[in-house]
């Protein structure tokens, strides 16, 4: 796909970040991309998950520091999208919430939009496919062309009863172009009742993927990683990475080194910048190890 000419791509390299800013900046943007720097982290995924409110001339300020910093950015959208809602207004609003971001994202030098579709509505899955697949649609056709190279990262959902299988967010990224998918392993963790923890359950969710996406997966992985708490049915809260809580990631980061994957890991949990600290210190003791 054309959308992933310009700068989406690393290929080069694993890219760890956090979920939001770092605590310790208090806000303060130019102190968020210091301390990215000096802990070494390579992403950020903005958290605009109450709304995308920040102003036109603060946007450019955080895409000319992410630029200086090395920083690869993306930017998750409002928690409260429901484009298959019961509510028209509310399924517009929803559409209105993803393209401000994409057309803020070459402001923000954004080129992930990450966004859960929201719940089925009352509808059918095959339904709430039809809705959320044609939103979508709508969007890309309004807001596309205007995103510098940005696209729509629909996420694994973490409660059953909400649109976010693997097979739907596979599906909708055939059907919709400009979508790539995320894979939030600690909601496959909770969704799967805590199978997907191990090596080959990993590759068996891996494969799928790469089999049904090929490259336009393989070249623009994007995960998200945590500890997770769950019931029957699904996700209750996210926990500290490399503690009691699932899932193992160890397994996960083992398979993307043996396999030359070159994903952008980002930490949601109760501490995001400790959680990427964590993921990338198992990957380089890895290399380490291997030489």
């Amino acid at each position: 796909m054309g959308v992933h000419t310009r700068g989406v791509i690393q290929l080069n390299k694993v890219l760890f970040g956090p979920a939001g800013y770092p605590s310790e900046a208090r806000g303060n943007v130019k102190h968020v991309f210091q301390i990215l720097t000096e802990t070494g982290m390579t992403a950020l995924e903005y958290a605009a998950v109450h709304g995308l409110k920040t102003k036109e001339d603060k946007a450019r300020i955080i895409g000319e520091l992410a630029k200086k910093s090395g920083i690869s950015m993306s930017m998750h959208a409002a928690y409260y999208i429901s484009l298959a809602s019961k509510t028209l207004r509310t399924r517009e609003s929803s559409k209105d919430r993803l393209v401000k971001a994409l057309r803020f994202a070459p402001l923000m030098n954004v080129k992930r939009i990450v966004f859960h579709p929201g719940y089925l509505g009352g509808l059918s899955k095959e339904e709430a496919h039809v809705v959320i697949r044609d939103a979508l649609r709508s969007v890309w056709e309004t807001a596309g062309d205007q995103s510098g190279g940005a696209v729509l990262a629909p996420e694994i959902a973490g409660k059953l009863s909400a649109y976010g299988s693997i097979d739907q967010i596979i599906r909708l990224c055939q059907d919709v172009d400009g979508c790539i998918p995320t894979i939030d392993w600690a909601h496959l963790y909770a969704r799967s009742q805590g199978e997907i923890n191990d090596k080959e359950n990993y590759l068996k969710v891996l494969t799928r993927f790469e089999n049904d996406l090929g490259k336009l997966f393989v070249n623009n992985m994007h995960f998200h990683i945590s500890g997770i708490t769950f019931t029957e049915k699904g996700e209750v809260a996210h926990r500290p990475l490399g503690q009691d809580w699932g899932p193992d990631i160890l397994p996960l980061v083992e398979i993307v080194r043996e396999c030359g994957y070159k994903p952008t890991f980002i930490s949601e949990s109760t501490n995001p910048l400790q959680g990427a600290l964590y993921a990338k210190f198992l990957f380089e003791e890895l290399e380490i190890g291997s030489k």
